[in-house]
């Protein structure tokens, strides 16, 4: 009776969980599109496929099939998009319910490592910003996360002798895989954790279902003509500058070590705790944190569980991607990883100190700290949300991205349809105007991006405040033959310009 009276106040406390974490996430929903670019590539990817056009990128003039980002995201959303159009918050309320599976999936997971002890550890675990704030965004990372928890908890379910189970991870990871291509980690961590485990007949399993969708996934890449994917970007000095030629070993040894220090000593301390602006404070504890994660590796890696052999390979992604890419969104993937690790790491630190009150104490701390960020950032979102709903369609952006979109609906209303658009993101003209639209080459080299303005009816000249990139590239060459450009357009501080690119004829 006693254990059936645990496993009731159990559920009953993942269940006023989820509805906290559904309710926060309500409280800072966004009706209008992030400025990432990917956002709105994904989505124009679900239009091509409901269209019936196969996996393309629409935005583009001559709607080239699309290779980067692999087709599990997009094809999710594309129901969707099918039945309603594009209707940019419902496909974020899709993945908010990702974010709640996501949720729940750790809560089932954390009930098996920790024997049911899991109130501090999901109290912390939902209590941290970014996950709320990632949860209306249309990204891969809640997906993502859904589905590699998933996966993680059928194989301990398959573990307790349900061999079924086992399918149903696989499935699972492997869709995960084509969501995010980083998530190659995943297989390959289930791979190695089934061989250690001498489990031969699941791998050769997950290895064939792999390859049916890998290999022709590849076949149909390989045949694309690109400007290079995601394996010619891993090897690029600097994805934005390719003429900076490959990297090699030593460039290599420096990215990891550079990498390193960037994730453990900025962005792990600044995800979990927000609220720390400090240099110095963040490198304190993000040192801590490192400590910790480490510990717990250490205390759970004789029990080779699949949490082990993911991590690891999940690390080795991380560190080598290019620095560049640096962010939040790489680690956010396998944060509930770490999550877990720290979490370990303080029982560990409890049990050698006999300090009975240092895991409430320390998820007590992060907790309270990461109220101080949410309630200012629920209230904020009520506010844009409550100015959007009266009419400004802006609310919330930045004041260079509201020049932008300023730009782009006057070309929606004023240009005809046929012409094509030269800009910093050509994906949102697409999406916001209809207008086809490319970028300019990032080249210090002019005659490629003539060659570029040539294919092109107009130019939209930014002035964003988060990148240079078009006075560096673009400009430029703009001001070797400014006879050949009429502003047709330009917007109050920062200016934004319009320009229409005059005939030769």
């Amino acid at each position: 009776m006693g254990e059936e009276q645990a496993r009731s106040r159990r559920n009953l406390f993942i269940l006023i969980v989820l509805c906290v974490y559904l309710l926060l996430s309500l409280f800072m929903f966004d009706p209008k599109p992030f400025t990432g670019g990917d956002n709105a590539v994904y989505v124009l990817l679900a239009e091509s496929i409901a269209q019936g056009k196969g996996y393309k990128d629409l935005y583009l003039p001559d709607e080239q099939p699309h290779s980067q980002y692999p087709f599990g995201f997009p094809l999710l959303l594309t129901p969707f998009v099918l039945i309603f159009g594009i209707n940019i918050p419902l496909l974020k309320f899709v993945v908010l319910l990702s974010g709640l599976g996501a949720l729940y999936f750790m809560t089932k997971i954390c009930e098996t490592l920790f024997k049911g002890k899991i109130y501090f550890l999901i109290a912390l675990y939902t209590s941290i910003p970014i996950m709320i704030t990632f949860n209306h965004w249309i990204l891969t990372e809640m997906p993502f996360i859904c589905l590699s928890l998933a996966s993680i908890y059928l194989l301990i379910k398959a573990e307790t002798g349900k061999q079924y189970f086992y399918y149903l991870a696989f499935l699972c990871s492997i869709y995960a895989v084509f969501i995010r291509t980083a998530g190659i980690a995943l297989i390959v961590g289930i791979i190695v954790w089934l061989l250690l485990h001498k489990r031969y007949k699941q791998m050769v399993i997950i290895i064939i279902l792999f390859l049916l969708v890998f290999i022709p996934w590849q076949m149909r890449n390989a045949g694309i003509e690109r400007g290079g994917g995601y394996v010619e970007q891993l090897l690029a000095r600097n994805p934005y500058q390719m003429e900076l030629g490959r990297i090699n070993i030593l460039d290599f040894m420096r990215r990891i070590a550079d990498n390193f220090l960037y994730y453990a000593f900025r962005v792990l301390p600044s995800i979990l705790l927000p609220v720390l602006q400090s240099e110095v404070l963040l490198t304190i504890v993000g040192a801590i944190l490192t400590i910790l994660t480490f510990i717990g590796f250490i205390t759970r890696i004789n029990r080779r569980s699949v949490f082990e052999t993911y991590f690891v390979f999940a690390i080795m992604v991380l560190l080598a991607w290019p620095y560049v890419w640096a962010s939040d969104r790489f680690l956010l993937p396998v944060l509930p990883i770490f999550v877990i690790y720290i979490y370990s790491g303080v029982l560990w630190i409890r049990d050698k100190t006999n300090f009975r009150h240092l895991v409430p104490a320390f998820a007590g701390v992060i907790i309270a700290l990461n109220i101080i960020v949410i309630v200012p950032l629920v209230r904020q979102t009520l506010e844009y949300n409550a100015a959007y709903l009266k009419g400004d369609r802006y609310a919330g952006y930045g004041l260079d991205w509201r020049r932008y979109f300023e730009i782009v609906e006057w070309t929606r209303k004023y240009i005809p349809y046929g012409n094509v658009i030269m800009a910093r993101k050509p994906e949102f003209v697409y999406l916001l105007s209809r207008h086809k639209s490319i970028i300019y080459p990032f080249t210090t080299d002019h005659a490629p991006i003539r060659d570029a303005i040539e294919k092109c009816d107009y130019i939209i000249l930014d002035n964003f405040f988060w990148t240079a990139t078009s006075a560096f590239y673009l400009f430029p060459v703009i001001e070797e033959t400014p006879e050949k450009y009429t502003i047709l357009k330009k917007t109050g501080s920062p200016e934004f310009y319009l320009l229409k690119i005059e005939s030769d004829s």
